[in-house]
């Protein structure tokens, strides 16, 4: 799948107030565990609730919820099929940004998968 096409700003230019409004809101939006996991198992394609559950291991009030949250900012949209509503990612910059964050943590984690401050080379406040 080819990336979306970007518009980038000269370098120096301040980004709008309300562009980092929104690019605050998106990470707060993704800045849950259960969301991330959810969003993680939407990367293989749509998915029904139950497989999504499934797949997650999030007990089904909980899947609800977090996949209403992540609707409401934008990352995913549920389709109904019949008696079956089927979740998927719907803002493909997120598969990207996903790949980059997972990416550069499993990188600084190492070979033992530590990701805490011992495998930050920033020295702790």
């Amino acid at each position: 799948m080819a990336s979306p096409t970007r518009k980038h700003r000269p370098p120096g230019e301040p980004l709008p107030e309300a562009l980092l409004e929104a690019a605050a809101e998106r990470f707060r939006t993704l800045g849950v565990p259960s969301r991330l996991r959810i969003l993680s198992a939407l990367m293989e394609g749509p998915f029904g609730l139950s497989e999504l559950q499934r797949r997650t291991g999030l007990e089904q009030s909980n899947l609800s919820r977090q996949v209403t949250e992540l609707e409401r900012g934008g990352c995913v949209v549920r389709r109904r099929s019949g008696r079956t509503v089927e979740v998927e990612i719907c803002d493909p910059t997120l598969r990207e940004l996903c790949d980059l964050v997972c990416g550069a943590l499993a990188e600084r984690a190492g070979p033992h998968g530590a990701t805490s401050a011992a495998a930050d080379d920033t020295p702790s406040r």
